[in-house]
């Protein structure tokens, strides 16, 4: 159960509350630093810049961020396959580092290297995790890399790590009972296993465990599925963004407005055609560099969605925010400019129970963008009219582009149905 009087703590405050153009000025060092070092020590970086053109005696700094290529996952997984095992990307040799990680799809990641990343120490101090908690860490310690990143940083702060992996709730709920875990790590999904678990164990998660808050990653963390977790357990659920190539990317504070970025990173919110910046307010793909002496990673796409928070933080944290995570590029759609993802349109529609099905239809007329959506209601309401406008300025709303709403029979849609279907031919 939640301690009222529970602080919320700063791995490091001067650092997190230092104004942000000098934080802007570190960052560019170290950029800097890093671009000149892995021209001298990294195969694949000397190739990937030489062959498009970059110049880093007329390289000024984070302005000309745009000038570097960006790296996609199937570029490493590319050159992993000619130049085994981390494709050339080392900037020390391979043998230096004390393990390998797999990542799905035989993706091998070096770790323990010698680079002290504090960004994910940082989120879980963020998001409430306090020295001396014990906590339950849920992700898989199995190949990947995750959990042991989570471990270290635990260690970073003083907390007490149980190891537990996935599986076994009902195990996990009686290691919570006897150990008094007072913190989770996990997806918010086998948080919400947990708390079932612990229900049907005849327990009230709330008054018989001992938890007082989580730190959530891995997975999209709707509201609605936040407040019925902190409902049921109640607890504090913040959430953290991390890849395993890159650590942490953003993190929730005690205020929850938005995912600050880390000490020590760099994220970008870019077009993911031109890969230049897009202004607060504008949705584009995620790309982010850490300054890993011996791993770096410059400029690689995460494949995620996100747009720019504005104002500042009521926490004190000067760093940027991201707004949140809106879903994947392999999911979305543009429509006049705009992504669109089913998870928005999940969003939108959970507000309506009377909506059985629903279908966006994208097509295009005299070269403009149309958006469609069909809608089957589970009876007939009645005021088709009044519904269909009432979505129509929703959607509006919520989405920022126009769309027509088109009320249909129920069977017009059919089972197994994609939420959204691009219709558009080019030439």
């Amino acid at each position: 159960m939640t301690d009222p009087d529970r602080p919320w703590r700063y791995l490091n405050q001067p650092a997190e509350t230092q104004p942000w153009p000098q934080r802007q000025q570190e960052v560019e060092r170290r950029l800097l630093e890093t671009l000149h070092m892995v021209m001298k020590r990294s195969r694949a970086y000397d190739q990937i810049y030489r062959q498009a053109g970059v110049d880093l005696t007329c390289f000024r700094g984070l302005e000309d961020l745009a000038r570097l290529p960006i790296i996609r996952m199937s570029d490493l997984v590319a050159r992993q396959e000619q130049d085994p095992p981390f494709g050339g990307f080392e900037t020390v040799p391979a043998g230096e580092f004390h393990r390998i990680y797999i990542n799905p799809g035989f993706l091998w990641q070096p770790g323990e290297s010698p680079y002290g990343d504090t960004s994910v120490a940082e989120a879980l101090c963020g998001g409430g995790i306090l020295a001396g908690d014990r906590v339950l860490n849920t992700f898989n310690y199995h190949l990947w890399p995750y959990a042991h990143m989570l471990d270290d940083s635990l260690k970073t702060i003083g907390a007490t790590v149980l190891p537990s992996g996935t599986g076994n709730a009902f195990m996990q709920v009686r290691i919570m009972q006897k150990l008094a875990v007072s913190a989770y790590m996990g997806t918010p999904s086998f948080l919400m296993t947990l708390a079932q678990r612990a229900e049907a164990m005849g327990l009230d998660p709330a008054a018989d465990l001992d938890l007082e808050v989580a730190v959530v990653g891995a997975e999209m963390l709707p509201e609605s599925l936040r407040q019925r977790l902190e409902g049921k357990l109640g607890i504090t659920v913040r959430q953290s963004y991390a890849t395993v190539y890159l650590g942490c990317l953003g993190y929730e504070c005690r205020q929850a407005n938005g995912l600050h970025v880390p000490q020590g990173m760099l994220v970008e919110v870019v077009d993911p055609q031109s890969g230049r910046p897009q202004p607060p307010g504008v949705a584009g793909e995620v790309v982010a560099s850490n300054f890993n002496p011996a791993f770096p990673m410059l400029r690689l796409a995460t494949g995620d969605l996100s747009l720019w928070a504005e104002g500042e933080c009521p926490c004190g944290r000067t760093s940027p925010r991201l707004k949140r995570i809106l879903g994947r590029m392999d999911q979305a759609v543009k429509v006049r400019g705009t992504f669109v993802l089913p998870s928005q349109l999940d969003e939108l529609f959970a507000s309506h129970p009377e909506v059985f099905k629903y279908q966006a239809e994208v097509s295009r007329h005299r070269d403009q963008d149309l958006l469609n959506l069909r809608v089957e209601f589970i009876e007939d309401v009645g005021d088709h009219v009044g519904l269909r406008r009432l979505l129509e300025r929703e959607l509006h709303e919520f989405l920022a582009i126009k769309g027509q709403v088109e009320v249909v029979p129920r069977g017009t849609i059919p089972d197994f149905h994609g939420n959204i279907v691009d219709r558009r031919k080019w030439d």
